[in-house]
C-alpha cells in the first residue's frame, strides 16, 4: 500500500507534526506499506514530485515550524484544466492508494476535484483532507484549525512588545494582522492580548467612536486590523491623525504589520497535540477503507476527545462564523 501526504497553501506550524503522525503511524500500524510525501505542495502534484520518508525522516521535527516537505502556491489548479487533469494522471502512475493532505480553503477544493476526476475514471481511493491554517477560514475545524493557537501565541508575543513601547510613548498603534476574510485570528488576537479595538473585515467602522476611545486612554491604544478589511493601515491611520489634529490631540498614531512573523516559529504544544490526534485518526481512516466501502473525499475536523469525518460535498463551504458568546465578550472587555 502507497500513502501519500500533502501540505498544501500557506505553511503553519503543526504542519510538520501531522507529516511525523501521519508517517509514523502508517509505518508502525501496517507492514508493507511505503509513504511518500508531495513535494512543494500541490504543485508538487502538478510536477509529480515526490520522496519516500521513513521514521528517522521525521524525527525531532514536531515543533518546528514551516513544512519539510515545502509548500508553493498552485493558482494554475484552479485556472487550468490541464493542470488539474495532470494531477490526476501523476496520482495514478505513481501508484498511490490513500492521499492525505493539510492545508487551507484551495487545498480541500484540489483534494475534492482529485476525488470527483478519480472517480469519472472508475478509481476509487480514500482521499483524506483536514484544515491547517492560521485563518481558521475552513468549515467543520470547530474553531480550531491546525496552526491557528500557534499563531495566536506569536499574536500575543508581538502585541505585548508593542504594548511596551505605545505605553512608554503614549501612542496608538495600528496593527495589521493575518487571517484573510476570516475575522477568527483577529479577534482571538485582540481577546488575548486586551487589544482596544478590533476592526473585522466585513465591519462598518465607527472611526468617530474610535477616536473617542483613544482621547479617553491615558496612555496606549492597540488597534487590530483584520487583514480581510478594503482600507488599508496607512488609510485608516490617516482618517484618525485627521481626526486627532481637529482635536489638538498629542496622541500619535503609528503603523506595523504582523504579517508573516504570525505564521513563523515553533508550534504551539495545542498544535502539536491536534495534529498528533488527527494524523493518527486519519490513517487508521485510510486503512479501515481498504475493507469497507470508506472511499471517498473526506474532510476531517476533531475536538479534544473525537475526530469525525465530513464527506467533502461542499468544498466551496466557508469557514463558522464566530460564535456570538466570542464576540460580546470581545465587546464587554474593550
Amino acid at each position: 500500500m502507497k500513502v501519500a501526504i500533502l501540505t498544501g497553501g500557506g505553511d503553519c506550524p503543526g504542519m510538520n507534526a501531522f507529516i511525523r503522525s501521519v508517517t509514523r503511524s502508517a509505518i508502525n500500524l501496517k507492514k508493507e506499506v511505503e509513504v511518500w510525501g508531495v513535494l512543494d505542495g500541490w504543485a508538487g502534484m502538478i510536477a509529480g514530485s515526490y520522496r519516500q520518508l521513513d521514521v528517522l525522516d521525521t524525527a525531532g521535527i514536531s515543533r518546528l515550524g514551516g513544512t519539510i516537505l515545502g509548500t508553493l502556491r498552485a493558482p494554475e489548479i484552479k485556472e487550468q484544466e490541464e493542470m488539474r487533469e495532470r494531477v490526476v494522471n501523476n496520482f495514478l502512475e505513481a501508484g498511490f492508494d490513500a492521499f492525505i493532505s493539510c492545508g487551507g480553503s484551495g487545498s480541500l477544493r484540489a483534494a475534492h476535484d482529485l476525488n470527483r476526476r478519480l472517480r469519472a475514471k472508475g478509481e476509487e481511493r480514500q482521499i483524506l483532507f483536514t484544515s491547517a491554517s492560521i485563518d481558521n477560514d475552513v468549515a467543520n475545524t470547530y474553531g480550531t484549525s491546525i496552526g491557528f493557537y500557534s499563531a495566536i501565541e506569536r499574536s500575543m508575543e508581538m502585541m505585548e512588545w508593542i504594548r511596551d513601547t505605545a505605553s512608554a510613548h503614549r501612542r496608538v498603534y495600528v496593527v495589521g494582522s493575518m487571517g484573510r476574510n476570516s475575522a477568527y485570528l483577529p479577534v482571538y488576537a485582540g481577546l488575548t492580548t486586551g487589544a482596544e479595538y478590533v476592526i473585522r473585515p466585513d465591519e462598518q467602522v465607527d472611526y468617530d467612536r474610535i477616536v473617542d476611545m483613544i482621547e479617553a486612554r491615558d496612555r496606549d491604544t492597540r488597534i487590530i486590523v483584520s487583514e480581510g478589511y478594503p482600507r488599508t493601515l496607512d488609510e485608516i491611520t490617516a482618517i484618525l491623525s485627521t481626526s486627532l489634529e481637529k482635536l489638538h490631540s498629542a496622541h500619535e498614531i503609528r503603523t506595523v504589520d504582523m504579517g508573516y512573523f504570525q505564521r513563523g516559529g515553533m508550534a504551539s504544544v495545542t498544535d502539536v497535540l491536534r495534529a498528533n490526534w488527527i494524523g493518527h485518526c486519519m490513517v487508521q481512516a485510510a486503512f479501515a477503507g481498504e475493507k469497507s466501502s470508506f472511499f471517498g473525499a473526506f474532510h476531517i475536523g476533531a475536538t479534544p476527545n473525537k475526530v469525525t469525518f465530513e464527506e467533502a460535498i461542499r468544498p466551496e463551504a466557508t469557514h463558522e462564523d464566530i460564535p456570538r458568546a466570542i464576540m460580546e465578550m470581545m465587546i464587554t472587555l474593550r
